[in-house]
């Protein structure tokens, strides 16, 4: 396997030595707490342990502490086997000859999926962390990189540099945000002979499930079936419900219930034959009473045609409690960033126009925008999903 030398050689080294030889590894992003228990602290290097950690004469079972990427709250722990890391990770002579571009943060679980499908499959691994979106393309395209893995959002960023179909792309991997129709059919044009999929996984559950035939959502067929790649199933509440394939080790309690299936507080619908997700239960803006999912409100948005990323979030009310607000940045285009003042202003009014129409069709009055800000960026966490906390820079 060949990694360039860096941070990320030092993790693939103490990941490949102290599995094994201690009970407890927690994998530590910059500025985050570590419960108070025994256990090997790393990244970027090992530091001080908590432990004695001589050599053990038998062999230890390891248990791998991941943070979640704390999008609803605060980050929370979960530890993993490095058996349950890597039970979905596929071998063969294609997949050998890969050359992966890693966009994830390698200490978040999204990341360590990709490094570790990179090592155990002997494929070549190339690190693009924390470069802006036009050096990631630039280095990838220069190590020809031929897979890649990322969130929604980090994908529309790549695609906004126009410069994403000088990669060699034959496997195209989603996950960590919803994957929505628009996004997957303009990856799939763009790279007609790739395999697209996206996938349902979380730090809580480990790896869910992955979707292979270019539609959103997945089957419901895949419902309450024993032959499904992993059981699911629907509560009360319309959310869906996950069995985990292997026990989890959490300082958070999982919200399991009598059967075994966890709450992943994900809110579902079923349209026909296909189950779509809706967003987050736990992030659910409340207009008067009335629950709207920034996820789908955003899915609306990034079906129009001018824009080419969207972030909704909650604006307080003294009425309504919350109303809906968006930031959307739109397609790069000489007449609409023209630097004449009036002739941008005309022309982001009919944009507006466009897009409360389009949102009439697909909301409800209550979900509809009330404020629509023009920004040149959205910003997002270090887990490369969409971050609600802060706004991007506004066109007055």
């Amino acid at each position: 396997m060949a990694i360039l030398p860096g941070p990320l050689e030092d993790l693939v080294v103490n990941l490949l030595a102290f599995d094994g030889f201690c009970e407890a590894i927690y994998l530590c992003p910059a500025n985050t707490t570590v419960p108070p228990v025994e256990g090997i602290h790393l990244w970027p290097l090992v530091s001080e342990a908590s432990t004695d950690i001589k050599s053990p004469a038998i062999s230890k079972q390891t248990t791998w502490y991941i943070p979640t990427s704390g999008t609803t709250g605060k980050p929370k722990w979960f530890g993993h086997t490095l058996e349950a890391l890597t039970a979905n990770i596929k071998h063969s002579t294609n997949l050998q000859k890969l050359t992966w571009g890693l966009l994830y943060q390698p200490f978040r679980f999204a990341g360590l999926q990709v490094l570790l499908q990179a090592l155990l499959s002997t494929a070549d691994l190339v690190d693009v962390t924390g470069l802006e979106p036009i050096k990631q393309v630039e280095l990838m395209a220069l190590h020809q990189v031929t897979a890649v893995s990322a969130t929604p959002s980090l994908w529309r960023q790549l695609l906004m540099t126009q410069q994403l179909d000088t990669l060699p792309l034959r496997h195209i991997t989603l996950g960590g945000e919803i994957a929505e129709q628009v996004l997957l059919t303009q990856l799939s044009r763009l790279f007609p002979k790739a395999k697209l999929r996206h996938i349902y996984a979380s730090t809580e559950a480990g790896v869910g499930f992955v979707v292979a035939d270019g539609q959103a959502g997945f089957p419901t067929k895949w419902l309450d079936n024993p032959s499904s790649p992993i059981e699911l199933d629907i509560s009360e509440k319309q959310h869906l419900l996950v069995k985990p394939k292997c026990s989890v080790e959490s300082d958070a309690p999982l919200l399991l219930n009598s059967t075994g299936f966890m709450d992943t507080q994900d809110r579902i619908e079923i349209i026909g034959d296909r189950v779509f997700f809706l967003g987050r239960a736990t992030g659910a803006i409340n207009v008067g009473g009335n629950k709207v999912y920034p996820e789908k409100v955003e899915q609306v948005l990034l079906s129009c045609d001018a824009i080419s990323q969207a972030r909704v979030y909650a604006k307080k009310s003294a009425m309504m409690g919350e109303l809906v607000a968006a930031d959307v940045v739109l397609l790069s285009d000489p007449l609409i960033m023209s630097s004449d003042p009036l002739i941008m202003s005309s022309d982001l009014s009919t944009i507006k126009l466009q897009i409360l129409k389009e949102c009439k069709k697909q909301l409800q009055r209550f979900e509809i925008p009330t404020k629509i800000s023009f920004v040149d960026n959205v910003s997002y966490n270090p887990s490369g999903k969409l971050n609600r906390q802060s706004n991007g820079k506004q066109h007055d």
